[in-house]
């Protein structure tokens, strides 16, 4: 299945400023959707996904939910932005909604691709090469740090994963 593949280490050696990538989705012209994507990656990419999930426990509108696969996903349009989720996370990687409600989704360019399965979205085209890449891949390879985020989005980063005991 192709997905959207975001290399996180390229991006940050990269340097490159993220309002370069740009964003073709209609109704991203002022809010792009890069940014949410972004944003959605680093949380799932720095969130250690904790067994006794505070954050999750501490929401009063259930804008955090723990997935039966362990990740943490956020609904962005439940939050009030009261920041308990920030206090209540031990390792800080939380981050707050800077303008509530206002954010644009990325739709991985799905109906473009269903149309014509070599299209290649805006946001690959302008990022500098490696960085964003739409190509098959099957599945997560912890080995060399790719992991799912979602059924569209395949994130190479380093991630958190708690150590088996081994007694």
């Amino acid at each position: 299945m192709k997905r959207l593949y975001i290399d996180i280490p390229a991006l940050l050696e990269s340097g490159v400023n993220v309002e370069e990538i740009e964003c073709e989705y209609f109704f991203h012209r002022k809010n792009p959707g890069q940014f949410s994507l972004l944003e959605v990656v680093e949380f799932a990419v720095y969130c250690r996904q904790c067994e006794e999930s505070f954050c999750v426990e501490t929401c009063p509108k259930e804008a955090l939910e723990r997935l039966d696969t362990g990740m943490i996903k956020r609904y962005n349009m439940r939050c009030v932005g009261c920041k308990s989720c920030i206090l209540a996370c031990p390792f800080g990687t939380i981050f707050p909604e800077v303008i509530n409600y206002i954010t644009a989704k990325c739709d991985y360019c799905l109906n473009q691709l269903k149309d014509n399965p070599d299209y290649e979205p805006l946001c690959v085209k302008t990022a500098p090469p490696g960085i964003l890449i739409m190509k098959e891949v099957e599945k997560e390879d912890p080995e060399n740090q790719i992991y799912f985020y979602g059924d569209h989005l395949a994130i190479k980063s380093h991630h958190w994963r708690r150590k088996e005991d081994k007694t």
